[in-house]
């Protein structure tokens, strides 16, 4: 049997340079043309396919462990959890987005900007959070961090760290998030007459989705941390076969 434990490989740990997804870009005033957009949607359309492709073996695994209440059992939730949330929401930003490029009359170009916004203020304070309740609250801080080696805890603050500038960075569209969402007719009005920016708007969505790829990525390291650990558990027999 130890033979065939020489073939068993741990998933790797990755170092990712964060900062990369935390850099703040600036409209350079170009509006897309007809190719770069037809190549925007392209890339929409092939990420949330890879994206979608795992998601009902997340749900599955969830539903499964539901009445399983150990430690490796609530710990792999919490990853499975988060990382739910993070591909339902880059997905939904990314899909809306895709609509706003292809929206050809101008108000339903409008009412998508005005869609996008609240997913861009809800992700992120859901992800995140901006003040201390929604701080304690998000995905983030319920993230069971404790249980995993330096290498991990060490990442998981550089994040924290990104992830409270970001969240101080700019209002995060509150106000228009609130007018989309409580339809108010006057303000809403008013919202949607603002002057549309394509290429701004679209450059908005990246400050969400970015901020989101960045802890996808992090979530990947943890679960592969997770599966490295039930592994060697496993061949220190510490674990049953079955």
């Amino acid at each position: 049997m130890n033979d065939d434990f020489e073939d068993i490989q741990f998933r790797p740990i990755f170092n990712y340079p964060y900062a990369r997804w935390f850099s703040d870009g600036q409209y350079n005033g170009r509006t897309p043309d007809e190719a770069e957009r037809a190549e925007i949607i392209s890339i929409i359309d092939e990420n949330v396919a890879s994206y979608l492709e795992g998601v009902p073996l997340i749900v599955n695994t969830l539903n499964r462990s539901k009445e399983l209440h150990d430690d490796s059992h609530e710990l792999y939730k919490v990853i499975l959890s988060a990382m739910l949330f993070v591909i339902q929401t880059m997905t939904d930003a990314m899909v809306v987005s895709k609509y706003f490029i292809l929206a050809d009359n101008d108000y339903d170009k409008r009412l998508m900007r005005g869609k996008l916004a609240v997913i861009l203020n809800e992700g992120f304070k859901k992800l995140y959070g901006f003040e201390n309740k929604t701080i304690t609250n998000s995905v983030w801080t319920k993230t069971i961090i404790q249980h995993f080696p330096k290498e991990i805890n060490l990442q998981y603050f550089e994040l924290t760290t990104l992830l409270e500038r970001h969240a101080k960075s700019s209002s995060w569209w509150k106000d228009e998030r609130n007018i989309e969402t409580h339809l108010d007719a006057e303000k809403l009005y008013l919202s949607r007459c603002e002057k549309l920016i394509e290429g701004k708007v679209l450059l908005d969505s990246l400050k969400l989705l970015d901020a989101l790829n960045a802890v996808y990525h992090f979530l990947g390291n943890m679960h592969s941390c997770f599966l490295n650990t039930l592994t060697y558990k496993y061949l220190k027999g510490e674990l049953p076969e079955e």
